[in-house]
Parts: C-alpha cells; structure tokens; sequence
C-alpha cells in the first residue's frame, strides 16, 4: 500500500504513480483523482505520488522513430545442446535488418561475484558469436535472466554481489576483462527482478541496481555499451528504478511478451481464459508506469516474441480469445515445452494442418486453432503492427526474443 494508510504512513509509489484514496497505486482515473465512478469523493494522495493521469508520448508514425532505431535480437545458447530440432549455431544466424545481437546468457560466480560463461559449451560459441560483428552489426553479452533467479545456487547471487561496492567492483571488473577476452561490444542487465523477494531480491536491491549501473557506466566510458530489461508489468517494475538509471545505460529492452499463460489460471483476478502473450492493448497499459517516471521514450525498445504461447480448451467449440481453458497447449516437436511453440514450430504446424491464422487486429496477435488446441503469436504482420505503435509513441527500436525460435531471416526493421 501506499500513503497515510501505508507502513510508517509515508510511503509513495513507485514510479510516481498516483496513490489513491483506498492507498493503491496505479496510473488511471481511479488512482490519480478526485471521486470515484459514483460520484463519492476519493481524493488522490497528492503527497505519495502524482495525482493526474500521464498521457503517453506522441510522434508522428511517419518519423518512424523505432524503424529508423535500434533492431536488437537475442541468441540462446542453450539451444544447441537442448532442443530437439531446428538446432541455430551463431554462424546460422540471418541478422539481416540488425543492429545489435545480445548472446544470453552469461552467469556470475555466487562467491567471487565474477562473470563466467553458463555452460562449459558456451566458450565455443563466444568467438563464432563475435565473429559476427560489422560496421552495422555489434554483438553483446546478456547477464542473468529468468532461471538465473530461480529456487538453486545464484537465486539471490544479483541481491548479494550489488550489496557492496567491493562486491560490484568484482563483478564490473571480471566484466570488462571477459568481454575483452572475447570480442563483446556492450553488456546487457538482465535481472529478473530486483526487489521481488519470490525472485531471491531485497528492498535494498532498488537503490543498488542503480548503483551497480552508475558504476558500470563510469568503468566502460565509451568501450562497452550498457543496457538493461525492464519488467513488463507493475508488480516487478516498481523494484526497478528507471529514471535513475537512465543516464547511465544506453537503452532499456522492455519485454512486451509473456504478458499471459497457462499461468493466469492460478490468478484469480484473471482466471483459466484464453489471452494471447503479446497484446499490444496490454504493453501499451504496461508501458504506463515509465511515463509517469518521465522516462525518455527514445531509451526504450519494445520486446517482440518469436514465439507463441498456446492452450489446450475447455470445449472444442470455443477457441477464441476470451474462451475457457483446462490448461497449457501440446508441446512442440523440437522446443518440448508444454503451452509454448517455436515460430518454426508454429509455420510447420499451419503447413501440415492447412491452418489459415487469423488477424486479432486490435491486439495486434494472430491466431491459430486446431481440434482443442488455441495459439496466439506474432508474425511479419502483427510485427509491422507493433513497430507502427512504438513510432506513434517515439519509442528507439525494437528487439527480438529470440532470434533462435525461427530460422529464417532476422529481420528487426522488416518483418
């Protein structure tokens, strides 16, 4: 909660949110005035954060903001040891349309704090990853990511290693001595999330991250660039604080997918109901919060999925958006995870089925749908959708996770 009515009764919102009458903070007409849809009076608590609604920003599609931006796509090392098919080594890559590839991901050691590779294969696949890199083309490293913070040995190793300055030093140190070795051009944060205790985080984690930005920027001067994810959703982004950081990184990868699941049916808010992953109606609601921190939309690029995320229906008569589910969808052929398919995956699957995908246009998502299977998913079509609205709103660029779920062309700027 936030406001008078809040622990120690000082607390204000993340982000500058509007606090509520009822100590709630959120970025709509309910949050941020004077009365309620009855009429009663429910003043804003003007002292916790804002108190009127934050438009987004607006630019003119044509100034093509994003298309003209960033075209960043992400590599999964991973996959050439586990998946099935449709193995991409880095030298398979099509990074037509690209300006930067980010390999994820690297780890950090959970006692010395210094980076080292995930897996003993990955060293292998540094150079021929590097090796990729042109005039146009630069190739990063990613640090982190979601089962970086999983329940094992380095769920609170982010928390603990930005804790201290010698801690951090560690860390930033064995960095530049590590993408010096192997020929990367910047760094990517990918913590997920600071702050979130269920994620191995601490409150302190918020201050600390920023910390940890400011001083990786001060040891890479103009040899390295710096970026970092941000949650795509409020519940993980207030950890973060990304005003304070945005002097330090070159740009922020907001991730607008897995924004739905087989995962909702666990939420009683939401419920077992079918909802594509990427709706833009949903991003555009999640990208609220960083109007409100008056962050530069320039620094931000929207994340767009190479995959899908699928269901398995109630009733076969009702596969739409908005239907009943009993759970996930039947795992791919060559990803093997239940409620997920590879766009590959999915392109196979419309060849052999005689699928005709369907256009949801205001949620810029397609989809499929097969005896009591449902998926929604992005292709060139939703893609063009989505950059059309990071134009509108002045967004930097885009980027891809991840470039290994379609083995055709890597296209950031033409979809």
């Amino acid at each position: 909660m936030c406001g008078v009515d809040s622990d120690g009764g000082n607390k204000k919102c993340p982000l500058n949110l509007c606090c509520s009458y009822y100590g709630w903070c959120g970025t709509n007409s309910t949050h941020c005035g004077d009365t309620d849809q009855e009429g009663n009076k429910t003043p804003c608590q003007k002292d916790f954060g804002k108190c009127e609604v934050v438009p987004p920003p607006k630019c003119e599609k044509e100034a093509g903001s994003a298309t003209h931006g960033r075209h960043i796509a992400y590599y999964q090392s991973w996959n050439t040891r586990t998946r099935l098919c449709n193995r991409i080594r880095p030298r398979h890559i099509n990074a037509t349309g690209l300006s930067h590839l980010n390999f994820a991901f690297a780890s950090v050691d959970p006692r010395t704090f210094r980076i080292q590779p995930m897996h003993p294969d990955d060293v292998d696949l540094y150079r021929e990853f590097t090796a990729l890199k042109t005039d146009k083309l630069e190739t990063w490293i990613a640090v982190g990511g979601w089962e970086f913070s999983d329940p094992g040995p380095t769920r609170t190793t982010w928390s603990d290693m930005v804790s201290s300055r010698e801690n951090r030093a560690e860390f930033i140190d064995s960095t530049v001595k590590f993408m010096d070795e192997y020929g990367f051009q910047g760094l990517d944060i990918d913590w997920e999330y600071p702050a979130a205790k269920e994620r191995g985080g601490k409150e302190v984690d918020t201050d600390n991250q920023v910390a940890l930005v400011k001083e990786l920027h001060a040891a890479f001067g103009d040899r390295f660039g710096l970026s970092s994810i941000l949650a795509p959703d409020f519940w993980y982004l207030r950890g973060m604080d990304p005003k304070a950081m945005e002097e330090h990184v070159n740009w922020f990868n907001f991730m607008g997918y897995d924004l739905h699941g087989p995962w909702d049916g666990d939420i009683s808010a939401l419920g077992a109901k079918i909802r594509p992953h990427t709706d833009l109606r949903d991003i555009d609601k999640d990208l609220l919060p960083l109007w409100f921190d008056k962050l530069d939309p320039k620094k931000v690029n929207i994340g767009m999925a190479y995959y899908g995320r699928g269901y398995t229906a109630s009733k076969k008569d009702c596969l739409q958006f908005g239907c009943d589910f009993a759970g996930a969808s039947k795992a791919g052929n060559c990803t093997q995870f239940e409620g997920f398919l590879s766009n590959y995956e999915i392109e196979r699957i419309i060849k052999q089925k005689g699928l005709t995908p369907e256009l949801m246009k205001e949620a810029a998502v397609k989809q499929i749908a097969w005896d009591d299977q449902w998926v929604g998913y992005d292709d060139g079509e939703t893609r063009a959708l989505k950059i059309d609205y990071a134009n509108e709103h002045c967004l930097g660029g885009t980027f891809i996770w991840a470039i290994d779920y379609d083995s055709g062309i890597g296209s950031g700027n033409t979809p």
